[in-house]
């Protein structure tokens, strides 16, 4: 078992047992269109649809540093997502469903050792 394993493994059993309070779910249907644009039927010619879904700790808040430096909204949330627990990586502008609400992902990152992803969320 490597470090990602042992970092992953340790983080699921916190997000089971101490952060369980913290932790939601979370749903997403990315469509995207590509081909060529039929006017009269207002249609792409293909559409693909990519639904996922995860669980972590969201709905983490920024401090005044962020708000005020990085022009991030006082109203924005955080999330903490486990890689492995999440079926599609995460993309900006998708939109996520969850128990308090839409939100659009407005920033997506990655820690060091690629076990979790940091997103940034702004109610819709």
């Amino acid at each position: 078992m490597g470090l990602r394993d042992k970092i992953q493994s340790k983080l699921s059993k916190a997000f089971d047992n101490k952060l369980a309070d913290a932790v939601h779910t979370f749903t997403c249907q990315r469509i995207t269109y590509s081909g060529k644009y039929d006017r009269v039927t207002g249609k792409y010619e293909f559409e693909e649809v990519v639904n996922y879904s995860g669980h972590g700790v969201l709905f983490g808040s920024y401090n005044q540093y962020e708000v005020q430096s990085l022009g991030v909204l006082a109203t924005d949330k955080k999330a903490t997502l486990l890689q492995n627990e999440v079926t599609a990586k995460p993309l900006v502008n998708d939109e996520w469903i969850t128990p308090s609400g839409k939100f659009k992902v407005m920033f997506v990152g990655q820690d060091p050792a690629k076990t979790i992803w940091k997103v940034q969320l702004r109610s819709v």
